[in-house]
């Protein structure tokens, strides 16, 4: 029987993901417009640079579930935050696009492995009470908490001069991609290790993954939501822009808000959907996604102001409370559906699949609203209920060997990988 994780462990470890939230948050939204301020930079070239960044991370991403079958995941999520310290430090002394190219990949392409690792490592520890499936609630809290006040100390730090006030970002985030590292090297716990890994013992494959039914589902299923769901979530301000019933400002609100009540309720909502069986949760959590857009949907036809922000509030906290429930309800499912030696592969998937959705749902949204603004949130709508009426369903007895619910506790012998699942990184 594993040895259940000590709680101060857990909250350190916690507290670590917290902080490195923190300074993703800090740094992200401004980068585009640093590499547009370099010298012979433009908005156009700074577009192309960040999207060859976010193709490092969705490669490195695929390549971290075949590493973590190979090597201890607490050493690759080690080694990727320490990679990732060195880039955003590098990143205080780049004053040309050239530089800032190279080193932004290095640092996506780290983040990618990191992301993959950081569930593979919080997915393997034992909770007491054997309750591991609130991780996934606890560290949904943390994300959201560390990126939002990321956010409002960004938009105190960077002024002016983005090529200057940008070096203190940089260095902040490299401190706490450095911390988290320490955190994870040092107070999560050590036990006996085993012989390394081989390519010989890391059985199983991408494919193996996908022709099984049940995870395919699953993760279909996941890639729809981030596309479809959180994806057009992004879209609010160019929505606000289009049908000019909103402001930016209110939209900022109304984006503010979504963090809070996650951070308020994804506790709450994970115990009440825990008293549901699974099937039945994931059915309301994309019948209330769709809901929430055809609500948006209705505020625009009523081509009133105050009606269209009233409603617009309705719609992102009904939204909220259905990413409460992804987390607590579908993400779960994802390790619980293949065997040990898949589970990294199954969570690269999962991270894969948000990382693509929150680019492909705005760019999806944005050339479907060429067409006609409430059509294309009516599409989203339709596309959100497809998972709905044909749920994922249950786990077949035979995906694992282990029983639900039970994880391996966080160890250099976890070799195989066992891992379970990611939440979305709205803010990752």
């Amino acid at each position: 029987m594993p040895t259940p994780v000590p709680p101060r462990t857990y909250r350190a470890t916690l507290s670590g993901v917290a902080v490195n939230a923190f300074g993703n948050g800090l740094m992200t939204p401004y980068v585009i417009s640093w590499l547009a301020a370099l010298p012979h930079g433009s908005t156009r070239v700074a577009g192309i640079l960040f999207g060859a960044t976010g193709a490092g991370q969705l490669i490195a991403t695929l390549y971290a579930g075949r590493l973590l079958t190979l090597v201890p995941p607490r050493k690759v999520l080690a080694g990727a935050l320490s990679l990732s310290a060195l880039a955003a430090l590098l990143l205080t002394l780049a004053g040309g696009l050239p530089a800032a190219a190279v080193l932004l990949f290095l640092l996506g392409s780290a983040q990618g492995i990191a992301s993959a690792a950081q569930a593979a490592v919080l997915g393997s520890l034992t909770l007491a009470g054997g309750r591991e499936d609130r991780v996934w609630s606890h560290l949904q809290v943390v994300l959201n908490l560390g990126q939002g006040l990321g956010f409002l100390a960004g938009g105190y730090m960077v002024t002016g001069n983005l090529a200057d006030t940008m070096r203190p970002v940089f260095l902040v985030n490299a401190a706490t991609f450095a911390l988290f590292a320490a955190v994870v090297y040092v107070v999560l716990p050590r036990h006996s290790p085993a012989a390394p890994g081989t390519r010989e013992d890391a059985t199983g494959s991408y494919r193996e993954v996908l022709r099984q039914p049940h995870p395919r589902r699953l993760l279909i299923a996941d890639g729809i939501y981030f596309t479809f769901g959180i994806g057009f979530l992004l879209l609010l301000p160019l929505l606000a822009s289009e049908a000019r019933l909103l402001s930016l400002r209110q939209v900022a609100v109304l984006l503010a808000a979504n963090t809070v009540i996650i951070i308020c309720l994804q506790l709450p909502v994970s115990r009440v959907a825990g008293r549901l069986n699974r099937p039945t949760a994931v059915r309301v959590f994309f019948l209330g996604a769709s809901a929430a857009w055809l609500l948006l949907v209705v505020g625009l036809q009523l081509g009133s102001r105050t009606a269209a922000l009233v409603i617009a509030w309705a719609a992102v906290f009904l939204f909220s409370l259905t990413e409460c429930l992804h987390t607590a309800c579908l993400v779960p499912q994802l390790p619980e559906a293949v065997s040990e030696t898949n589970r990294p592969r199954i969570l690269a998937l999962h991270v894969f699949a948000s990382k693509t959705g929150l680019i492909a749902g705005p760019a999806l949204g944005g050339v479907l609203m060429g067409y006609g603004v409430e059509w294309a949130w009516v599409s989203a709508a339709c596309l959100l209920t497809v998972p709905a009426l044909f749920p994922p369903g249950r786990r077949p007895a035979t995906a694992s060997k282990r029983p639900s619910g039970a994880a391996a506790p966080v160890s250099d012998e976890s070799v195989s990988g066992p891992a379970r699942r990611a939440p979305s990184s709205s803010g990752e």
